[in-house]
């Protein structure tokens, strides 16, 4: 009997060479959360990572305002490649309040 090709092993192998991108939870101290973060294979697909953060601490935190989740960071290798956090968050809230109140410029 012939043994049937499953594709397995070359692929196996491209995912063992391939490099990790790694996500970070953190509470408002600056200590990693045990059972939030995650590696994932990196594809180096292109992408803002830091709004990659944004929607993943939105969603993590949801309408909980009392969540230890304060921040989320990726790293690729040693680097941080992107991060959000609750600061960030009521900054740019600040930032669009701001726009929203800014006349309109003279024509």
């Amino acid at each position: 009997m012939a043994a049937a090709f499953t594709g397995r092993k070359p692929l196996l192998s491209l995912n063992a060479s391939m490099a990790q991108l790694r996500m970070e939870v953190r509470d408002s101290a600056g200590r990693t959360l045990p059972g939030y973060g995650d590696a994932f294979f990196d594809l180096r697909l292109p992408g803002d990572h830091c709004r990659v953060a944004q929607t993943l601490l939105r969603m993590i935190r949801g309408d909980d305002f009392r969540s230890p989740v304060h921040s989320v960071h990726f790293f690729r290798d040693a680097s941080e490649i992107g991060r959000w956090s609750v600061d960030d968050e009521r900054a740019e809230m600040r930032f669009m309040d701001d726009c929203a109140h800014t006349p309109p410029a003279a024509a």
